[in-house]
Order: structure tokens, then sequence, then C-alpha cells
């Protein structure tokens, strides 16, 4: 993905233009690992939902594997999104009556052949991978919050995203749950070769990054990874 100049403004009736995002400059290639840090309010939500493709830029070029996302189509950038990105949340996200199993399966709901026929066999297997193959059948209720978060990472990754996008995924965590999370999101991306951004507050998340950037009123800036 390559951001160049990207600014995001919100208009708003009677009163001054909201900037956002003020021109953003970034590159991330297959296997980076990028954390942006920044105060509540400095504009990680709306970076994220761009790097996500939920949104686009109001100024600016926001390019996927070479595809122009000022230039698709709502559908177009659906597609793209559920077949190469992967989201991991801060609160889960998870769906209340479904079990572990169902809430992986949901991304291959939206998936095309052989992905859509072995749907349950590929949620397995990545449960499996995550440390919940014998916890397949529960409600998200009877798990533990690491549990949960591990059901939202299989969910990210069964579909075999290129870009994970992180938000916070150890806010709700204690310390030892959360750096076993961050060491399963490192191990996971590294096997698969994807690229994982991750937004936090928590600066031994941020340390595990190859390259750190703050965001500040909108400004983006590189920082020096702490040792």
């Amino acid at each position: 993905m390559s951001l160049r100049g990207v600014t995001r403004t919100v208009r708003i009736l009677d009163a001054e233009d909201l900037h956002v995002l003020r021109g953003i400059d970034l590159d991330i290639h297959r296997g980076d690992r990028v954390a942006i840090v920044g105060r509540s309010g400095s504009g990680k939500s709306t970076l994220l939902n761009l790097l996500g493709l939920l949104d686009v830029p109001t100024e600016g070029g926001l390019f996927f594997e070479g595809a122009d996302a000022r230039r698709l189509g709502a559908d177009e950038r659906a597609r793209l999104r559920g077949s190469a990105v992967g989201f991991v949340f801060q609160q889960f996200n998870l769906l209340p009556g479904r079990t572990a199993l169902d809430n992986v399966m949901t991304p291959l709901l939206y998936a095309g052949g052989r992905q859509f026929w072995r749907r349950e066999k590929l949620a397995a297997a990545m449960l499996e991978r995550v440390g919940l193959g014998s916890r397949l059948r529960e409600l998200p209720q009877k798990l533990s919050g690491g549990e949960q978060q591990r059901v939202a990472i299989a969910r990210a990754l069964v579909r075999g995203p290129r870009l994970i996008l992180a938000d916070e995924p150890t806010g709700a965590l204690d310390l030892d749950t959360g750096a076993a999370v961050m060491d399963l999101l490192d191990d996971v991306a590294r096997e698969t070769g994807a690229a994982l951004v991750t937004i936090t507050h928590d600066v031994s998340v941020a340390a595990r990054s190859q390259d750190l950037y703050r965001l500040d009123a909108g400004v983006l800036s590189r920082q020096v990874v702490p040792a």
C-alpha cells in the first residue's frame, strides 16, 4: 500500500472544515511490521479506515497493490477489502449468539470457490492454529478475554489477508495475555508474509515494530523504534 499526500477533510455546516489528516505519505510492503501511535483525536481511526479501504482520501493518492482506491467504487473496494485485508479490533466484535467456529466462518461466507465450500474446515484449522481447537463450539461469553481475542484474530486471518490491521489489539487484555496475543499476530504474519499495521498506545507493542510512526493533529511523522 502506498499513500501520497493523503488528506481527509470533514465538511461541517456553518463552520470551518475539519482537517483530520494532513499530507500523509506512507509505504507498506509485504512482511512489514508498522506501528502507529498517537493521542485520542489525532486521526488514528480515520487513517485506519483509509488503510482498510473503508473510506477514500479527500485529496491525494491511496494505492493498494497498484489500484487507486479513489477510482474504485464502494463494491470494488469491499471485494478487495474482503479478500486482502484482515481487521483485529480492541473490543473483539464477535457475534454473541454464534460459536467460535461460526464467528471465524463469517468472512468465508463472502468468499468464492474452494474457500466458500471448505469454510468450516478452514475456520476449524485457523482456530486450531491460534490454540482454540478444543473450543470450536463455545459461545464468546464462555471464553476468556484472551480467547475471544484469539477468535477475532482467527476470523481476521482465515481468508489469508496480505494486510492485517490491528486497532489496539491488546487494549482490553492484561499484560501477559496481551503479549501472547502480539506473539501470535507476529508469528502468523511472519509465516504468511502479510504486512502487520498496529495502532496502539502501548509502548511495548510499538517496540515490536520495524517502523514506528506518530500521528499528531493529522500529521504523520517517523519515529525511532524504542530499544
